[in-house]
């Protein structure tokens, strides 16, 4: 097996958050769960907002590396994955934020308002991913509102 072959299976198994992006059904929300959780059970590692902005870095940079096929395959998860933890970074991680962010997020994520829509016509890894941080952002924000009342 070539190094870039090799390679390129590594990258399936991140981008792919361990293959459950191959998961019929919705992916995405899959992968969003799944990022709830994380954060659920190690919220000062996956709610911290330095680890946020390298594990974008890093969500880029492994999709920008894997070969795949398609404008933005469905299997590509990795992306909501740094998009949840945007949502909830820097906020209470309680069992009611999680949901609300998780809801806001997903919101924002399928509805697409202006700039996010926007943000896929990026090339490659960085449309990728740049409409699910937005996503996020928008998430955070709002929660950040609704935290002011709750």
């Amino acid at each position: 097996m070539g190094t870039q072959k090799a390679l390129n299976k590594i990258l399936a198994c991140v981008v792919t958050c361990c293959y459950m992006g191959y998961i019929p059904g919705a992916p995405g929300t899959y992968a969003s769960i799944f990022g709830c959780i994380l954060i659920y059970i190690f919220p000062s590692i996956f709610a911290n907002i330095f680890f946020c902005a390298g594990f974008v870095f890093f969500s880029v940079l492994c999709v920008n590396l894997f070969k795949y096929n398609g404008e933005d395959p469905g299997y590509i998860v990795i992306d909501e994955l740094a998009g949840i933890c945007v949502a909830m970074a820097g906020h209470s991680i309680t069992l009611l934020n999680i949901i609300i962010g998780f809801v806001l997020f997903r919101f924002f994520d399928i509805v697409k308002p202006f700039p996010i829509k926007y943000a896929e016509r990026l090339k490659g890894g960085y449309g990728i991913v740049a409409d699910d941080v937005l996503a996020g952002i928008f998430a955070n924000i709002i929660l950040v509102i609704l935290g002011q009342f709750l």
